[in-house]
């Protein structure tokens, strides 16, 4: 709880709250001061130069943030986004790739409290899109071997999320893999049906037709200007973006959302028209 609220105060009251929530026993006060006295100690034995210290009614952790992996995994973040706008792809894989280095497990495993299981949540959301970014660097560096072995992986571990297996089928898509794409397509298709009696949405019915096109020897090469050239050719290379437009925070997730559902959108309706011709 001092580390997720370094340099703020947080009172006894909710260092009880996060240890027993509604049952907390008749010494949690002592006990959370005795434990505060503990880490004291440590700190004071330690090499940096952090210290807790009273705060109104509660306790203060005073620390550089970046002492703190959870910051710093969130610096590297911004620092990779930043990487990406700048078109240094390089750069920003090896940034990600030290962030998530950071992460030895689910964040705050094992604890259960309200308070710090939304932080935790939080964290790992971040984890995702960390993972997600390099995943869709690695792709546009064409370490395309790396990049599928990394899906094959996730997807297994998220049968159900739909933008690894969007991945996954990009990057099999760009090695020319496409009876391994439509394999992958029809795993996830399967587990969504099993798992969530679901069907796929827009984006995996796009990425479907991605395959069929592929199959056929259809589709169109990536950077080829369509025989449909009046218009198309705008529409191609717009329709080829999902992935390359990201957004530096975790507060723009819903936008980032949004920005791929178009792309998605406005892919299938290429495809469609292009087969339509």
């Amino acid at each position: 709880m001092l580390v997720a609220n370094v340099n703020r105060g947080v009172s006894v009251d909710r260092l009880v709250d996060a240890v027993w929530e509604a049952d907390p026993p008749a010494t949690a006060r002592e006990q959370v001061q005795n434990c505060v006295s503990m880490l004291r100690r440590s700190l004071d034995n330690g090499a940096n130069d952090a210290t807790i210290n009273r705060s109104g009614r509660g306790y203060q952790l005073d620390a550089d943030p970046y002492e703190i992996d959870a910051h710093c995994f969130e610096r590297d973040l911004h620092s990779a986004a930043e990487h990406l706008d700048e078109n240094r792809p390089e750069a920003a894989a090896a940034v990600l790739h030290g962030a998530l280095a950071l992460w030895t497990g689910p964040a705050l495993d094992g604890l259960d409290a309200v308070e710090l299981r939304a932080h935790a949540l939080r964290l790992d959301e971040l984890r995702a899109t960390a993972t997600e970014r390099l995943i869709q660097t690695k792709i546009r560096l064409g370490r395309l071997d790396d990049a599928v072995a990394d899906l094959r992986r996730l997807t297994g571990l998220h049968p159900t999320d739909e933008r690894y297996m969007l991945l996954l089928v990009d990057a099999l898509l760009l090695g020319r893999r496409p009876p391994e794409a439509l394999a992958s397509y029809r795993a996830f298709a399967r587990r969504l049906a099993d798992d969530l009696g679901s069907q796929p949405g827009p984006s995996a019915h796009a990425v479907e037709r991605r395959i069929q096109l592929a199959l056929q020897g259809t589709e169109p090469a990536a950077g080829t200007p369509s025989a449909h050239a009046r218009t198309d050719s705008d529409l191609s290379a717009f329709a080829g973006m999902r992935g390359s437009v990201t957004v530096a925070t975790r507060q723009d997730s819903e936008l980032q959302r949004h920005l791929d559902e178009a792309i998605s959108h406005i892919r299938a309706v290429y495809l469609l028209l292009n087969d339509g011709r």
